[in-house]
């Protein structure tokens, strides 16, 4: 018998319904394991809840059953008999299906285990869209066993995100350009970006075909394009020369001049330099993004920054003094060896900055990253109380010196369920990211790892996405083309 087989494990047996998704999410939650689906079941690793499931026992089991009067869930028991049990009468069933299997299952394993997640059975990365389906906090709470104070900052969120929408034309596009370099790779990076200077040669080439890609696609499209956005990676990583020729380009289709918005990140600072900026300022952008993620030495050591704090405040005082108007920077809560103190520190000295956004990530475990999942704490770990500290800390600091939630979004494997969430002064809002988070507006997206996709009527969405690996993009982005063209031409 493997390791893997003699160690406890979850199984939820599937009756009457095949939700394997849904109820793969809330088991990912618990146990922070990656669930099986299996015929009928869904298998997972007990992971963080492996104290709750006594020594002699191999796995627990529980039983989600759809019935045509009854949807129940329960712990099996080796009698026979149910445990902790949930169930609910079909014709009192205000929810679609899936998502009352969902709510059952979190709550019998929250009550079997004893364990609670800030945002309840929620899983899906935007709560904003659940606030608009209801109709108070309280709501949110008593469905989803949503926290209070998250529920709050889904319904404040929410409220940002819909002006915003107000003002951009449903029918409008919203164009990102990809640059999936930096000059090192963060050890929580979960993103394709590559180290430019081990790619160095790419850089060119993938420049040439990123522009190749524009020429071809942007005439052949119909939609009033709204905002661009320029994004990695690192933009801001290729050299000067090569900087100029890459933004000359870009703006050197009569479709991106003239738009409502438009944002490049410059977020590496050991990235920017004077001439950079002087390229974008020419374009008239006026919006970037300079992101230390913490203004502790040490934690940019430890996770493989390749700057200091003062490296980016010197950046940010450059940007500034030269003309840019809105500035976001993120921090990220959770970062691996940083206490609450250091982040609260960081949050401080960036508001003391005075920046126009700040946006507040959740460190995220995801398998592209080098950070083993036993280097971000458990469910069980008392650091956890941190990541809460951090954000409860960010959330009340942030509103009180005038910053507003406009934007928000949830991953997987976030450190304690937590969310991500950008923050602004009064009428600063960037409108891309309410745009592409909040699923309302179509997306056109050029370069390796885009996901372009087309808002229908009735809020039908489809996605089509790019070639993820740069070197592949860079032989076939003809045809990454010709698909896109297709994509946003067909009915």
């Amino acid at each position: 018998m493997t390791t893997e087989e003699s160690s406890p494990r979850i199984i939820v047996r599937l009756e009457g319904h095949e939700f394997y998704y849904p109820v793969s999410d809330i088991l990912r939650l618990f146990t922070g394991e990656i669930p099986k689906e299996e015929d009928g079941r869904v298998v997972s690793g007990a992971g963080f809840l492996s104290s709750c499931i006594p020594s002699s026992e191999k796995a627990l089991v529980l039983v989600s059953s759809v019935s045509d009067d009854w949807i129940e869930t329960y712990v099996e028991k080796e009698s026979g008999e149910k445990g902790v049990w949930l169930f609910m009468d079909k014709k009192d069933l205000a929810l679609p299906l899936n998502r009352e299997v969902k709510r059952q299952l979190y709550f019998v394993l929250s009550r079997f285990s004893g364990k609670e997640f800030p945002w309840g059975s929620l899983t899906g990365i935007r709560p904003t869209q659940v606030a608009r389906e209801l109709t108070s906090e309280q709501e949110m709470t008593h469905i989803y066993d949503v926290r209070p104070d998250k529920a709050r900052l889904a319904f404040l969120t929410q409220k940002r995100e819909d002006a915003v929408l107000d003002g951009s034309s449903p029918e409008s596009l919203h164009v990102y350009i990809g640059i999936p370099f930096c000059p090192s790779r963060c050890s929580y990076c979960s993103f394709i970006s590559q180290e430019a200077p081990r790619k160095r040669e790419l850089l060119p080439s993938y420049v040439d075909a990123v522009l190749r890609e524009l020429y071809q696609v942007l005439p052949k499209i119909s939609s009033p394009i709204e905002t661009l956005y320029i994004g990695g990676g690192t933009p801001t990583v290729l050299p000067e020369v090569l900087f100029e020729k890459f933004i000359d380009g870009v703006f050197s289709h009569p479709e991106l001049t003239g738009l409502k918005e438009v944002c490049v990140e410059a977020g590496r600072p050991d990235t920017i330099t004077e001439a950079k900026l002087a390229v974008l300022l020419k374009h008239g952008v006026k919006r970037i993004c300079i992101n230390p993620q913490t203004l502790c030495d040490a934690t940019l050591t430890r996770v493989g920054r390749k700057h200091t704090a003062q490296d980016f405040i010197g950046a940010f005082q450059m940007a500034k003094k030269m003309g840019f108007s809105i500035i976001n920077t993120d921090l990220i809560a959770g970062l691996p060896g940083e206490s609450s103190e250091e982040f609260c520190d960081s949050l401080r000295r960036i508001i003391a900055l005075s920046p126009e956004n700040i946006t507040v990530h959740s460190l995220s475990k995801k398998r592209r990253s080098s950070l083993r999942r036993d280097e971000i704490v458990s469910s069980e770990d008392p650091e956890l109380q941190k990541i809460e500290e951090m954000l409860s800390f960010a959330s009340e600091t942030l509103i009180d010196a005038g910053y507003f939630p406009y934007y928000m979004y949830k991953q997987k494997d976030t450190l304690g369920g937590h969310e991500n969430t950008g923050y602004c002064r009064e009428g600063t809002e960037c409108i891309y990211n309410v745009a592409m988070m909040s699923d309302q507006r179509s997306v056109l997206s050029f370069g390796a790892g885009g996901m372009s996709k087309r808002i229908f009527p009735g809020n039908r969405i489809e996605r089509c996405p790019c070639i993820k690996e740069p070197s592949q993009y860079i032989r076939d982005v003809e045809l990454m083309a010709e698909k896109k063209i297709r994509f946003f031409s067909e009915p």
